[in-house]
């Protein structure tokens, strides 16, 4: 039995990193009402239901070789795909870090609120000190002036509502996927794992 669960995780991970790296590409929808730059993609979606249904861990790594294998089709040469990890575990660790320590709904809710608002920190301070001066090479404050931005500018009026946004939408697909999953894994390990309660 623990080599049919370890063998399920095992190629439920694999299914759901195959999907974070197809989705890192597409859709990326451009939110042009905050800049051009701003796409919104769904990666992180499979990699939360990863979470919740095997761990951390594996969601960690899942994470990880969704980044390193876009930096092989990617336009930033790294630094775009440092900034998705960071963002990317400040969104993802506190819901999944919740629910595995109390598998509830409300556990996985409170969770997803928390690593949305992580993720807007992680964005201001990413895009700050790592894709902005990457992008706007010489003088930052400058180069913005030129494209009409300020610094306080962009990232309160750009940076944190797309990241709102990202993370609402993210947490509201999760939400509404995950119980059907999990019953699923449940069926396909034929075990008492608890689904969500």
């Amino acid at each position: 039995m623990q080599r049919t669960n370890r063998t399920v995780d095992l190629t439920f991970a694999a299914l759901m990193t195959a999907l974070a790296i197809v989705l890192s590409y597409f859709p990326e929808i451009p939110l042009a009402f905050f800049a051009p730059w701003l796409k919104l993609d769904f990666s992180f979606t499979p990699l939360l239901l990863l979470g919740f249904s095997v761990g951390p861990g594996m969601m960690v790594i899942a994470l990880l070789v969704t980044n390193l294998v876009h930096i092989l089709g990617g336009t930033t040469g790294g630094p775009g795909e440092l900034a998705n990890m960071i963002m990317g575990l400040a969104f993802l660790l506190p819901p999944t870090l919740m629910y595995h320590k109390n598998k509830s709904r409300k556990n996985a809710l409170i969770g997803m609120l928390i690593g949305t608002v992580m993720m807007v920190i992680a964005g201001v301070i990413a895009n700050r000190y790592i894709l902005l001066p990457v992008f706007f090479r010489g003088n930052l404050e400058e180069e913005m002036a030129k494209r009409g931005m300020s610094m306080n500018g962009y990232l309160l009026g750009a940076v944190v509502p797309f990241n709102l946004i990202k993370g609402a939408i993210n947490s509201l697909m999760v939400f509404g996927l995950y119980k059907r999953l999990s019953m699923l894994m449940k069926e396909a390990k034929d075990d008492d794992t608890p689904a969500v309660k």
